[in-house]
């Protein structure tokens, strides 16, 4: 399914699969099957049903080079603040996000504080001037706490939880950029142009590998948001590995704000993400 990739979880994708399954060994083994089906699962089987014919070997993953994208622009000192939601199996789970750059010690310091009914996330990135690749991150949720020093092309650092600390060491093969906290804000500083396209690294911390990302501007757009109007360049975010592991920002043409974010979060079963800028 193109929101959850191989390995169906989400309840509507997994009962549009077995109503197909069904059928299919009904008509090979000559048994019975149950033909009716909710016409939300009618519908969600006809949008991930694939023409055998057309499906063709998957293109082999371009190599990224060692050296970050080049960004025109520099972070700039400021906050912003985001009304956020994420949608899941039916409901809707409320949050706010805001974003805090400052200079510090001759870096750009960003720290997200995104507020959920679970509790409060924070993650600090300490990014370096000119460049913007991430040189420091601090990610903490409830009892974890990641801290990774980027050097070198490596990641090294500790994850802690409850004060129990176990060792991160990770050879990245580059810089990490565009990730953490002010992700966005660093990949509106790149010559944004419809048609743009690049790659670069990431750093999952929850598996603690190296992700390779591909950017591409789509299109401008008219977006609306709570903090107004803005035309803006729409730019897809892809994961190599998964294509349904896949972030949409719409980024202000003139400001360079970021004012809207839309992600598909595969960890969560394919739950959507929608993160509008407020003011």
């Amino acid at each position: 399914a193109p929101d959850e990739g191989h390995g169906f979880a989400r309840p509507i994708n997994n009962m549009a699969m077995f109503a197909t399954t069904e059928k299919f060994l009904a008509k090979h083994l000559g048994g019975r099957y149950q033909e009716s089906m909710t016409p939300e699962v009618a519908q969600r089987l006809k949008e991930i049903t694939v023409d055998v014919k057309t499906v063709t070997l998957p293109k082999k993953a371009e190599p990224v080079a060692a050296s970050a994208p080049k960004p025109i622009a520099d972070l700039q000192a400021g906050t912003a603040n985001y009304t956020a939601a994420i949608a899941i199996g039916g409901q809707t789970i409320p949050l706010s996000v805001k974003t805090e750059t400052k200079e510090e010690n001759g870096a750009w310091v960003v720290t997200e504080t995104i507020v959920t009914p679970q509790g409060e996330i924070t993650d600090t990135s300490t990014i370096e001037k000119g460049t913007l690749v991430l040189k420091h991150r601090v990610f903490k949720q409830g009892p974890v706490v990641f801290d990774i020093d980027f050097k070198d092309n490596k990641a090294s650092g500790s994850v802690s939880m409850n004060g129990q600390a176990k060792p991160i060491a990770l050879d990245l093969g580059g810089s990490i950029f565009g990730d953490g906290a002010g992700n966005f804000d660093v990949i509106a500083a790149l010559p944004l142009a419809e048609g743009y396209v690049t790659s670069f690294r990431n750093m999952d911390l929850q598996k603690q590998k190296l992700e390779l990302k591909n950017l591409k501007v789509v299109g401008i757009e008219s977006v609306t948001v709570p903090a107004g109007t803005f035309e803006a360049y729409k730019v897809e975010i892809t994961s190599a590995d998964n294509e349904a592991d896949k972030t949409t920002v719409w980024i202000a043409k003139d400001s360079r704000k970021v004012v809207k974010i839309s992600a598909v979060l595969t960890q969560l079963n394919g739950a959507i993400l929608t993160s509008e800028l407020t003011q």
